[in-house]
């Protein structure tokens, strides 16, 4: 078998993808429209197969075990709900929904408070009342992505979002995934819709939490329209159980003076990939884009990036950091696309890795694909161990090795925690951040050191 595998680009998903999705269907018997896109969908994944280590896309990362094996579809089991207390994001005045196992929890979930303006529904509520709608939006996305469409023929719930021309929603709107797997494997396949009109302004909260041991994957599709001048402030925390697999795609349309800014932090998980294909459709977008993992042990974290300028004066800035220990896995790679006409366009991308071990791994990948000679482009990577004269430095004015290269670690991840638009996100993040890099980190909050007479 891995003979075979290695010599293709994708291989034959597992039979018991068929058997998920013939019960699937028989269990919701929907209406013949939203039935026939789940069915061109499983046809599409099929035909797309599982890729390989010899499909570019993931050359440096195998999904073949975590993903091709029987798994059973995912049900929603219930929560404590003190469990959820650290993860409930944004402050008291937040609006949110709650997914168990990708199945929105409205008991858990809160967004009683918006106003006519601003639409926040379940998937599974719209596949009721609107499923020609929901059919045609899982028609619209064949990205060529074989995720992508077993996410359209098994998706269950997801959250549809759509803003009115003007309307600012002040509070953030979190959507709160929880993910609890049983004895045997289990998936999801949430898809969230997002649109925001004309001068809107939105800050959503995307948090994923694993709870338990059991194996588990989310495969989430996320589809993006930002209209003309509409704003978005996109923070998104991953703290999957060990051994639970997310496989996160967004999928994003930029128009003229839009702007989005998206923040990640991935902290756990054997398998965490999250993939951006995003396109600036319009004059003056600004798309910016940062992250910062922390894989150890046997984790893997794969941050696919795809941005197309489409438009002329347009801006994007792509910067993704990782702290890899142990056995850890990191992959970056990142792509800028400049198209024909986009004259003006301002593109830069990095990605910067420490590495704190000999088996620690980072693969990176940026690149520029440039056909308009009137733009300002550059990209870089680096990897490398801690600082030796920055440790010099602290150990000398009194600090230990460990709480040197605590404080190190953490300043070099707070670069990028920092750009999280909310408190309660950045807060959360840096306490999982502590918690992985060890008790001494929270010296990163200490005054600066004053410099010796």
């Amino acid at each position: 078998m891995a003979e075979r595998i290695g010599r293709r680009r994708q291989i034959a998903p597992d039979p018991s993808f068929a058997a998920r999705f013939e019960e699937l269907t028989r269990r919701l018997s929907e209406p013949q429209p939203l039935a026939q896109a789940r069915a061109r969908a499983f046809a599409r994944f099929f035909e797309l197969g599982i890729p390989t280590r010899r499909d570019e896309a993931w050359k440096f990362t195998d999904v073949t075990r975590a993903v091709n094996r029987p798994m059973r579809l995912a049900e929603p089991r219930p929560v404590a709900v003190e469990l959820l207390a650290p993860y409930r994001l944004g402050g008291e005045q937040a609006h949110r929904l709650v997914f168990l196992n990708g199945r929105f929890a409205p008991e858990l979930s809160d967004c009683a408070r918006l106003d006519g303006r601003i639409t926040v529904t379940s998937l599974a509520e719209l596949a009721r009342t609107r499923p020609e709608l929901l059919a045609h939006s899982l028609d619209a996305l064949d990205d060529g992505r074989s995720f992508t469409a077993l996410n359209a023929a098994l998706v269950e719930d997801g959250a549809w979002i759509e803003l009115a021309a003007g309307s600012q929603l002040a509070e953030p709107l979190q959507l709160l995934f929880i993910t609890s797997g049983r004895e045997e494997a289990v998936m999801a396949h949430p898809r969230c819709i997002l649109r925001l009109g004309p001068a809107c302004a939105l800050t959503l909260i995307e948090t994923h939490v694993g709870l338990g041991e059991a194996a588990a994957l989310t495969n989430l599709v996320v589809q993006l329209s930002l209209a003309e001048g509409a704003f978005l402030a996109h923070d998104r925390l991953a703290f999957a159980g060990a051994n639970q697999t997310l496989l996160a795609k967004l999928d994003g349309e930029l128009h003229a003076r839009s702007r989005y800014c998206q923040t990640t932090v991935v902290v756990g998980g054997a398998l965490v990939r999250t993939e951006q294909e995003l396109r600036i459709e319009g004059a003056e977008a600004e798309c910016l884009l940062a992250g910062v993992a922390l894989p150890r042990a046997h984790e893997t974290v794969d941050n696919f990036v795809r941005v197309h300028h489409r438009a002329g004066g347009s801006h994007s800035d792509q910067h993704f950091k990782s702290i890899v220990a142990d056995r850890g896995h990191h992959v970056f790679a990142g792509k800028i696309i400049v198209h024909p006409g986009a004259q003006k366009t301002n593109a830069y991308q990095k990605n910067d890795n420490l590495l704190l071990g000999d088996n620690a791994e980072v693969d990176t990948k940026p690149e520029l694909e440039i056909y308009a000679d009137d733009v300002k482009c550059s990209h870089g990577a680096t990897c490398s161990d801690l600082d030796a004269s920055a440790l010099f430095y602290l150990r000398a004015r009194g600090l230990d090795l460990e709480t040197s290269r605590a404080l190190l670690m953490h300043a070099f991840a707070r670069e990028v925690i920092d750009r999280l638009r909310d408190e309660s996100a950045r807060a959360l993040a840096e306490r999982m951040v502590t918690a992985r890099l060890g008790e001494r980190a929270p010296l990163l909050r200490a005054e600066p050191l004053e410099e010796a007479s």
